[in-house]
């Protein structure tokens, strides 16, 4: 009997040679081996007779050597052999096989699989002797990766004496906690049919229950490994807890929440956003520290929730901090928070503000960019909050990591980037979400517009703005500023040259329809003083048309907005096109987003015209973990499909069940070991 942790060189076959040419591939043991599991499956099952043979169809027949030959040509060696059965007689041919005419014996039978050339012949042929046990031919039949080094033939008789003689002793307990809990509708195999099912499955269902096996062990080893590694960090960092509850006083719910909400704003938080509060201001009490995402669609009012709980934390004589990816949005923010919360000490700190800093003498809320992360040491925060998150890197929005003071820390997107749905999902963030808009907020329609429509599109915006030049405002974005001369690139719009050809479109629509639209270019590239003329016409209704970049992704609430078009759409990720479209309707009023894209293609073609169907940020981020993958889970990649070997991650049914399963073991024992392997890099786990 062989183990998981038994050499190689014990099983029959498998040399010194072969297990040093295993080992380059990273295969040392017989569970290592086991696992490179096959690519694909030849269903060589079909049995028929020699007459019933069809053309180019992989079929298995039972037939007698009458005769076998051997030539040369170009130096090839060719095989031959007359085979027959009861219905007729064929010939077979394999090149550069010396071997299979010393194998071939006459007047004896063998199974015979392969396809009918059109000269009516086998080429290349596969050969087994007639037994019950087949792995080569009568059934389906694994395929394996060429870089494991060794022939298909050899890798079938060593997986066929492993899988055949294979124990483990341990218990098997996912399954019994699948089957015991009805987490699925239907049985699991043990580990030890686990492999026996992969490799030599009688039926294509095996190879699925097999593999759903060995996703559910491998999610569930990896959310296992999540909470050791998050208590582990834990145990090894605090966080001031900040009061909001005094002993004498109810706990915080629904009921409770009206007394702790400051009297400043002016208007009735919706049922969500009262459920988000609660979630803040339970974990900010803790003295560990709070690490959660809070999710709403652009509008539903994430700000006001983090405003909540950086009022309590002022009042507890400690500093917050409020980062942005933009100086714009920083701004706006500064603005808002002097509106609802008056009475708050609140400073401004970006690139421009940075070289005066002093940090103050008195609790105070920092609102600032990216600059803002360079003074977190000095300014010592309990409380940091991120806003468009997808817009930070993974480290910049890990924050003092090694430090064993960490601030209570809240990240705020209208649509999450994958790697934080995963983080999500395996419980290193917490979650709230803000699913509900507040009154009055009409969805924008949102259209994926051929290129052939571009001009009368463009007439029709006109029209809609000419109707009423001072409440209404079309945004046009373009990915890039100039033209860019890069091969491949060309084809992408930019806001340079476009707002040339556009604004002669305007002046001719003006002459045509005696009409006065105004029409503006906005672009980073713009001098400082430039941008804030063009910023303050647009906000006092003087500016009907801008063209712009995706500088307006965040931070330009501007209420007279009810149309963006989009051009090269297939350039943004959804997160981005999100944004975007959250530009627009934010006063009430119907909106339109018209998407345009560079060039056709089918992918990009399909993602934008869900994009358009569907106005749900979590959906989205669904969509998009699908295309993109969940980047590392445990580090700093963003992007990418994870070396999972078995799991998906946008099997969320799955996922979930692999939580309880979790769950449920956690709840038993802290003890138990999962026999596969991690495959994921487990660094900075608390990277959010």
């Amino acid at each position: 009997m062989y183990h998981f942790n038994d050499s190689l060189t014990l099983i029959p076959g498998i040399g010194d040679k072969k297990a040093a040419i295993l080992k380059e591939q990273g295969i040392s043991n017989v569970l290592d081996f086991l696992l490179n599991i096959p690519i694909r499956y030849e269903d060589r099952s079909k049995l028929v007779t020699i007459d019933e043979l069809n053309q180019d169809e992989l079929a298995t027949f039972k037939a007698r050597v009458i005769k076998t030959g051997q030539f040369y040509r170009n130096r090839k060696t060719i095989v031959t052999a007359t085979i027959e059965d009861s219905t007729g007689k064929i010939n077979c041919i394999w090149f550069n096989n010396k071997f299979i005419k010393n194998r071939l014996k006459n007047d004896q039978e063998y199974f015979f699989s392969g396809k009918l050339s059109k000269n009516r012949s086998i080429v290349q042929g596969v050969v087994e002797d007639i037994k019950d046990d087949v792995i080569h031919t009568g059934r389906l039949v694994p395929i394996y990766s060429s870089t494991l080094g060794l022939k298909q033939g050899n890798l079938r008789r060593l997986f066929n004496t492993i899988t055949n003689n294979l124990s483990y002793k341990e218990q098997d307990s996912i399954a019994n906690i699948i089957e015991t809990k009805k987490l699925i509708d239907h049985k699991l195999p043990s580990i030890e049919q686990i492999f026996q099912l992969l490799h030599f499955p009688e039926k294509n269902e095996d190879v699925v229950v097999a593999r759903e096996r060995l996703a559910i062990e491998e999610l569930v080893n990896l959310i296992k490994k999540s909470h050791s590694l998050k208590a582990s960090w834990l145990k090894d960092h605090n966080s001031q807890a900040i009061t909001v509850v005094k002993d004498n006083e109810d706990n915080i719910n629904i009921k409770t929440l009206e007394k702790y909400i400051p009297t400043s704003i002016p208007y009735t938080l919706t049922n969500a956003q009262k459920k988000a509060v609660i979630d803040i201001l339970i974990d900010i009490q803790k003295n560990t520290p709070m690490n959660r995402l809070l999710i709403g669609d652009v509008g539903s009012g994430k700000t006001v929730v983090a405003g909540v709980a950086c009022f309590h934390t002022l009042k507890n004589k400690q500093n917050v901090t409020l980062i942005a990816p933009t100086q714009i949005l920083a701004n706006q923010h500064y603005d808002s928070f002097k509106k609802l919360f008056p009475k708050m000490n609140i400073e401004l700190l970006t690139a421009a503000t940075s070289k005066n800093f002093r940090k103050s003498q008195h609790p105070t809320l920092y609102i600032g960019t990216h600059a803002l992360i360079n003074r977190l040491e000095e300014i010592e925060p309990q409380f940091v909050v991120y806003d468009e998150q997808h817009r930070f890197g993974v480290s910049q929005r890990s924050v003092n990591q090694d430090s064993k003071n960490q601030p209570h820390t809240l990240t705020m997107s209208a649509t999450p980037i994958p790697r934080s749905m995963m983080l999500s999902i395996f419980s290193h963030l917490d979650i709230s979400v803000i699913d509900e808009m507040p009154p009055g907020r009409i969805p924008t329609t949102t259209w994926l517009t051929p290129i052939e429509k571009k001009r009368k599109s463009q007439l029709w915006i006109l029209d809609q703005l000419n109707k009423d030049k001072k409440n209404t405002t079309a945004l046009f974005v373009c990915p890039f500023i100039k033209q860019s001369k890069t091969e491949g690139f060309s084809e992408i719009a930019a806001a340079k040259p476009y707002f040339t050809e556009l604004n002669k479109n305007v002046e001719k629509y003006n002459k045509d329809n005696k009409s006065n639209l105004t029409i503006e270019l906005l672009h980073s590239k713009l001098k400082k003083t430039k941008k804030e003329e063009i910023t303050s016409k647009l906000f006092s209704n003087k500016i009907n048309i801008l063209v712009t970049t995706p500088v307006i992704e965040v931070g330009l609430d501007l209420p007279s907005a009810n149309v963006i078009v989009i051009e090269s759409a297939e350039r943004y990720g959804l997160a981005s096109l999100h944004q975007l479209r959250g530009r627009v309707g934010r006063a009430g009023q119907s909106s339109f987003c018209l998407l345009f894209t560079s060039k056709k293609e089918q992918i990009a073609t399909k993602r934008l015209s869900y994009f358009s169907k569907t106005d749900d940020g979590i959906q989205l981020a669904e969509y998009d973990l699908k295309n993109r993958g969940p980047g590392n889970l445990f580090g700093t990649q963003q992007h990418g499909f994870s070396n999972l070997r078995f799991a998906s991650w946008t099997n969320f049914q799955l996922v979930a069940t692999a939580r309880k399963v979790t769950d449920d073991l956690l709840a038993k024992s802290q003890d138990w070991i999962s026999f596969l392997p991690i495959q994921e890099e487990t660094t900075n786990i608390m990277a959010n």
